[in-house]
């Protein structure tokens, strides 16, 4: 699930909202009849007889919105495999009394988080890079399998992973009823994902969702993978990303130890 949902909506996504306007209808009004304006409807009267007489010329280089959404999409991966793989996992074995068997042995409860965080981030970063290589033929990326490209990207992977798996232990270290994180996720998966950019450019936001893409922690996952895989920069463009990402993963886990409490 975690990597077949995110492969279907990086390819319905990029090819439905992708591709080139064609056969569009353009209306000109000419309300101040200056040399300007002549000049433009000169332009467009040429240019409706089928002469070539507009060049289009791209300020930034173009890039292919299946290979923009391709960073959330990989990020979407992550979250998902979080929730199914860390999150949901954990409250079914805390409502079986597991973690309690565990902590009779002779372990912290710094050791029983660590532990599930760390388990919890191999499947994500196993889903991660999965997606990443599959999803970066689809999109057409350049040069996807450059060894030095691809250590960027693993490293990129394990951080968002283990920030993500922390915060869903944060979320969920209270939580005792099954029902409650399948009934969050849904809710968590909207707030985060779509105020980061994965779908659209975050300077269209309003000032509240803005707002909160500066805490979103996917905000600094996708920006980094756009880096990466776009771009094809190095550490140096990703700095910020994962310095936020790291002190966001030491905090929620911090908190997560420290909110923890046995049941019996």
């Amino acid at each position: 699930m975690s990597m077949t949902f995110p492969i279907v909506q990086l390819v319905v996504l990029g090819y439905a909202f992708g591709g080139n306007v064609k056969h569009l209808k353009v209306a000109i009004v000419d309300q101040d009849h200056g040399v300007p304006a002549v000049k433009v409807r000169e332009l467009a009267s040429a240019l409706s007889s089928g002469a070539r007489t507009i060049d289009v010329v791209e300020v930034y280089p173009y890039v292919p919105y299946i290979q923009y959404l391709l960073p959330g999409s990989v990020v979407m991966s992550i979250f998902m495999m979080v929730m199914i793989g860390g999150g949901i996992i954990y409250i079914d074995d805390k409502a079986r009394g597991l973690h309690e068997g565990y902590l009779v042995t002779p372990i912290k409860k710094f050791e029983l988080i660590a532990g599930f965080n760390i388990s919890g981030t191999i499947k994500a970063v196993i889903a991660g890079m999965f997606l990443i290589l599959v999803g970066s033929v689809i999109a057409g990326v350049p040069n996807p399998f450059e060894p030095l490209r691809l250590l960027r990207l693993f490293v990129v992977v394990v951080v968002t992973a283990f920030a993500l798996i922390s915060l869903m232990f944060l979320l969920m270290v209270r939580v005792s009823d099954p029902l409650l994180p399948r009934a969050v996720f849904g809710i968590l998966n909207t707030v985060l994902y779509f105020p980061s950019g994965a779908v659209y450019p975050q300077q269209g936001f309003p000032g509240w969702m803005q707002v909160i893409a500066v805490a979103d922690p996917f905000t600094y996952a996708v920006h980094a993978f756009k880096c990466l895989l776009l771009k094809d920069t190095g550490f140096a463009a990703i700095t910020g990303d994962l310095t936020f990402l790291m002190l966001f993963a030491g905090v929620a886990m911090t908190a997560a130890t420290l909110l923890f409490k046995r049941t019996l």
